[in-house]
């Protein structure tokens, strides 16, 4: 019997590095989609003929379809399937076995799961994961990696536009008139009216007119108070907007008079609240509030005469009257330079792998703007000396080394995205202000040119400006009962892109050199998006641009402005954070780098541990968490294989988290009230495993435990939910029951609840 069930089996071959892929799908709520699940062979020779593979997704946004949860089954058949099971009676987990007379030996989609988006979903993107994965050729298990896929719920909602408006500036000497203009440097929808109400210096500064390129732009200026309210809408009813463009426009233009007793200095010409829509109001052409943001201007008042502005109307009334047959002298024009800049192996700094050229304009009001292009070829050229060199992150650096660019921006045409997220290449522009690092994976797909706009808030006045609107900002308020506790350090830096929610890693200089340590372990990032929401994030402290100047690291999927303060009065304990829409995603699988990055935040370090340099050759893989890496390692808690790589990307399983545990136990520092018990019973599927000491001496301290029928899962990831339990137990961090849930996926039913709420409030 045996031999006529196994006759038919061939022989197997190896395995390299395959993996399943798990594809990515949209739809609106209400509707039935297909996620399909594909074997990548990855060109190696294996084969398999048994496959038991479990998949998690959020059962807040997705449900399964019920008696037909997994369709287009392609390989069963095609391979003569013999039998398929699966296994829906955990939610948010599925598990899928099958068994087939013919080996799958090359990449092929092996079935799709239906799931119904809820009617509920709100538009966002909900991962589907490779929970844990076993293929089987003969009697060889091979434990496969995974690639995410994801459902990207679309709204039927017109979605919110976004604008982006500079106000510029202006240079003159005291009794001259100056035309400051306003224009939007991005807008992705028409816009079908604005108002702006803009303060000045009115012992400086006076407003003579306001004029634009539009008909009916109205305006009332006080120049006893210093305040000029701006405003136009539509007269057709929408039929006439400011037209959508990735190029700047004018809005309006105000012309001032500098007063005679006007002292030299800037004078700022800014929006105090742009959270206040009497501040600044911009819709569309159905009257919705558009996402907005707004850089501010100054007027600069020089002791020296310079060039007048040529009037916007010469020769008109209110303007001065000329002498006869007097010329009126013309505007400065701009001038320009070309400044090469190396794009080079992150590797090796000295590496060149290409080029690009940075375009800085001076204008009249000699305010510098850089330029950047990052065209198909040079990226091309740049991704095939990355190759040979064995590197995956290419990097710019744009100099400033005078400190007198006021505002930069890069663009990436859609080509060269494509080229270097094909290659799984990370791109780093850094700057003396900011350094911005884009993921692969956050290139993919994007589809057109993306652009970033960067401007440093240098002025004196600007930073007043933003620390007043911050002090007063219910976030601090909550965080510190003294405003005394307060401090801006450094520059704030207003950052705006066109590409919304991709995760981009940000890291901002702290330029401050007299900050103790323990003043550098209480920097915050205090972040005001331009869709006028906040937050508050700790980040971490990293070698800036690779340098011996520090700075804070952290994430984000929106842009805006961020400003890092200093609370001296707040002390925080959560060491693990949800992401910007509101969602902690506890059933998402952990990857060993973010496993690495929670233990060096959660547990003692020993000073001699950050100074070592752990070196592995999979490292650029997670740059993010090179120094979370390099502690774990050097503490002992985690280490990598034999070959010199750690697998920062591969997800952590139970076995692998009960081996650290079992670590972390033997520190006196940290076993504290964990005792142990004698266990009467071993946990049903670890007999042969590896793992099964360390295993069973966890069971025995309570840390983790078995399922009801006496299961471990060793070989199953181990999920935000799960990880931040075991790590509470571990330090003694009580369950916090009390407040509402801090993320709209946890509930305060959900087993996980008081975990998740410790772990992750302050």
């Amino acid at each position: 019997m045996v031999s006529m069930i196994f006759s038919w089996i061939p022989q197997a071959v190896a395995s390299v590095d395959p993996n399943i892929h798990i594809g990515e799908v949209s739809g609106k709520p209400g509707e039935i989609v297909e996620v399909p699940v594909s074997y990548d062979s990855k060109g190696s020779e294996f084969s398999f003929y048994h496959s038991e593979l479990s998949f998690a997704y959020d059962s807040a946004v997705l449900e399964l379809v019920e008696g037909d949860e997994v369709v287009n089954q392609q390989a069963y058949e095609n391979y003569q399937g013999v039998s398929l099971t699966k296994d829906t009676s955990v939610l948010g987990f599925i598990q899928i076995v099958t068994t087939n007379q013919q080996f799958i030996d090359q990449s092929t989609v092996l079935y799709s799961l239906h799931f119904k988006i809820k009617d509920s979903a709100t538009a966002s993107a909900s991962s589907v994961i490779l929970h844990s994965g076993v293929l089987i050729a003969q009697n060889d298990l091979f434990q496969v990696t995974g690639e995410n896929g994801k459902v990207t719920v679309l709204s039927d909602e017109k979605p919110v536009g976004n604008v982006l408006v500079s106000i510029g500036s202006a240079q003159g000497k005291a009794g001259d008139k100056v035309t400051l203009p306003v224009d939007t440097v991005s807008l992705d929808q028409p816009i079908g009216s604005y108002g702006v109400r803009l303060k000045y210096n009115p012992t400086a500064l006076q407003v003579v007119n306001v004029t634009g390129n539009v008909p009916g732009i109205q305006y009332n200026a006080n120049n006893e108070t210093g305040s000029v309210i701006v405003g136009w809408s539509d007269e057709d009813g929408g039929q006439s907007p400011i037209p959508a463009s990735e190029s700047p426009q004018a809005l309006f233009k105000i012309e001032f008079t500098i007063a005679s007793g006007a002292i030299t200095g800037d004078y700022p010409v800014q929006v105090v609240d742009t959270t206040l829509p009497e501040h600044f109001t911009v819709t569309d052409t159905d009257a919705m509030e558009m996402n907005k943001q707004i850089v501010p201007g100054k007027i600069s008042v020089v002791g020296s005469p310079v060039t007048p502005t040529t009037p916007s109307n010469p020769g008109s009334s209110g303007s001065g009257s000329s002498s006869g047959g007097s010329s009126t002298p013309s505007t400065p024009a701009s001038t320009s330079e070309k400044i090469t800049v190396n794009v080079t192996n992150e590797r090796n700094t000295n590496a060149v792998v290409s080029a690009t050229i940075i375009e800085r304009t001076t204008g009249a009001d000699g305010r510098k703007k850089d330029e950047v292009n990052l065209t198909a070829e040079q990226t091309s050229r740049a991704i095939e000396s990355l190759k040979k060199a064995g590197s995956n992150i290419a990097r710019i650096m744009i100099p400033d080394e005078k400190d007198e660019v006021s505002e930069l921006n890069v663009k990436l045409p859609a080509k060269s995205t494509s080229l270097m997220a094909d290659e799984k290449m990370n791109l780093y522009i850094e700057t003396d202000n900011a350094s911005l690092q884009l993921p692969a994976n956050s290139l993919q797909g994007l589809g057109s040119d993306i652009f970033f706009h960067l401007v440093p808030i240098k002025d004196t006045a600007g930073r007043e400006v933003v620390e007043q609107r911050i002090q007063n900002d219910p976030l601090i308020v909550k965080s510190s009962s003294n405003t005394a506790d307060f401090r801006l350090v450094g520059r704030p830096m207003t950052i705006e892109t066109n590409m919304s929610s991709r995760p981009v890693t940000v890291v901002l200089p702290i330029r401050e050199t007299n900050l103790t340590q323990k003043e550098m372990d209480k920097l915050q990032v205090f972040i005001e998006h331009s869709d006028g929401t906040k937050e508050l994030v700790k980040g971490k402290i990293v070698k800036f641009n690779g340098t011996d100047q520090p700075g804070i690291e952290f994430e984000v999927t929106k842009f805006s402005t961020f400003s890092m303060i200093l609370m001296n009065g707040t002390s925080s304990s959560a060491y693990i954070q949800g992401y910007t829409d509101g969602t902690f995603r506890p059933n998402q699988a952990v990857q060993r780098a973010e496993m690495a990055a929670l233990l060096s935040r959660i547990l003692p370090s020993d000073s001699d541990e950050a100074t070592l340099d752990t070196s592995y050759r999979d490292m650029p893989a997670a740059e993010w968490a090179r120094e979370a890496i390099t502690k774990a390692t050097a503490a002992g808690y985690m280490r990598g294989n034999a070959a010199g790589d750690f697998m920062p990307e591969r997800y952590i399983t139970r076995a692998e988290m009960a081996v650290i545990i079992e670590r972390l136990l033997n520190r006196k520092d940290i076993t504290g009230a964990v005792t142990t018990t004698e266990l009467t019973k071993e946990a049903t599927d670890i007999t042969l495993h590896w793992a099964r000491e360390a295993v069973q001496r966890v069971l025995a301290t309570g840390v983790m435990s078995v399922s009801p029928d006496g299961a471990f899962r060793p070989n199953e990831a181990v999920t935000r939910a799960e990880a931040v339990t075991l790590l509470n137990r571990l330090v003694h961090i009580e369950p916090e029951l009390s407040g509402t849930s801090r993320w709209k996926d946890v509930s305060v039913s959900h087993w996980a609840y008081g975990a998740i709420q410790a772990a992750s409030q302050n």
